[in-house]
């Protein structure tokens, strides 16, 4: 009687409610990362049927409550559990998650030109515009801070790598896709000119060091074999990265004739005309290619998760890291059909899609379930005790 008491119970597992606010990491942004794309991704379903746009608006919703929850109760842990927030930087796993946040209000960002544009007016427009440079700020200082830390104070190694590591840099080539998809509803040109060129400043930063890191994860494959267990999602993490700066380049060349049509005061005529008739093909180019790369990265994580599941695959946050890799190299592959009109990529994105949306429901039933028990509510970076190792493992189980 006594053990179904405790699983009726809320938060048996914790000691008390403000256990949630001391031990809330910003690992939990994940969840809004994942269902946030989930609603962008549901909108450009290719196969379009009654009531989908209310579908995914409702996805877009939640995700804005979630985002904002999230925020209060990691500012709740900075205003009340101060020592104990600052010991995050520190930590050599939890740190990278901070990536997490940006990237979370990214997929608002886009949801809001998705659904408030065409339902509420081009005022929301002016409202994804201030969001979007407060998300710039955010990832730009994801990018450089985490990247510090990483050099300075944590210690790693090569075995104990995992693909975490592109968390940090993601902020920045999701920022670039976001205000390539602000840029259609953009009536002021020279404004939309700057996002455009700032998006692909965005674009340069995240995507080569990205690669950089891909190189050293697969080379900690080859030498050191698949990561343990508990971080095995962790290998499905490539494709964000992967699928955003594909997004990022197709969205911008969808919209590259309309911002650069007319001549503007940094680059003559001629060379803005050039821009505009390039960018489309270049577009193409680029997002195939990386689609590519992708799809080669899918192959590999589906492999190293199916080996796994023959022995034990545990449940913990780290599962929200297939969701959003998942569903924004869907999101890639909708606006390669957009611009080549091939069957091939439509159909391909329809199945990412409708994989993608019972996944979600799998891994939120499984964190509603354990968020209930108190089950998920332990940070890590409150344990400099554990090794490394241990420290890597238990990471992205919260």
């Amino acid at each position: 009687m006594r053990s179904v008491k405790e699983i009726l119970r809320p938060l048996a597992r914790i000691e008390s409610p403000k256990e949630i606010i001391r031990h809330f990491s910003p690992s939990w942004f994940a969840v809004t990362m994942g269902t946030g794309i989930l609603a962008v991704d549901l909108q450009d379903f290719p196969f379009p049927f009654h009531h989908l746009f209310d579908l995914a608006w409702a996805f877009w919703w939640l995700n804005v409550g979630l985002f904002i929850v999230f925020s209060i109760l990691f500012l709740a842990r900075w205003a009340f559990f101060f020592n104990d927030a600052v010991s995050l930087f520190s930590h050599p796993v939890q740190s990278m998650f901070l990536g997490a946040i940006p990237v979370g209000l990214s997929t608002i960002i886009e949801g809001m030109v998705l659904f408030c544009v065409p339902t509420w007016g081009p005022r929301f427009v002016t409202l994804a515009e201030v969001l979007w440079c407060i998300n710039v700020v955010l990832a730009l200082v994801s990018c450089v801070l985490v990247s510090i830390y990483m050099i300075s104070t944590h210690e790693h190694s090569l075995k104990k790598m995992t693909a975490v590591w592109v968390i940090p840099i993601i902020p920045a080539v999701s920022a670039a896709a976001a205000g390539a998809i602000i840029l259609p509803t953009m009536a002021n040109i020279t404004f939309a000119r700057y996002i455009a060129f700032l998006s692909t400043v965005l674009w340069g930063i995240s995507v080569p060091v990205t690669l950089n890191i891909l190189c050293i994860f697969f080379l900690r494959l080859v030498l050191h074999k698949l990561p343990p267990n508990d971080v095995i999602i962790s290998c499905f993490l490539p494709l964000g990265p992967i699928g955003s700066a594909a997004l990022a380049a197709t969205a911008l060349s969808t919209v590259a004739p309309r911002v650069f049509a007319s001549s503007g005061d940094a680059l003559s005529d001629v060379a803005y005309e050039s821009l505009a008739s390039s960018t489309s093909a270049t577009g193409i180019l680029v997002g195939c290619a990386l689609w590519g790369y992708g799809l080669w990265w899918l192959g590999l994580a589906i492999f190293a998760v199916t080996k796994t599941l023959i022995d034990r695959l545990p449940f913990n946050l780290g599962w929200w890291g297939l969701i959003f890799p998942l569903g924004v190299f869907s999101d890639a592959t909708v606006y390669l059909y957009k611009l080549t009109q091939l069957l091939f990529f439509k159909i391909s994105a329809s199945i990412f899609i409708s994989v993608l949306f019972i996944l979600w429901w799998i891994v939120m039933v499984h964190t509603l379930t354990r968020a209930y028990t108190g089950e998920l509510f332990y940070s890590p970076s409150h344990f400099p005790q554990m090794t490394q190792s241990e420290a890597a493992n238990f990471d992205l189980e919260v």
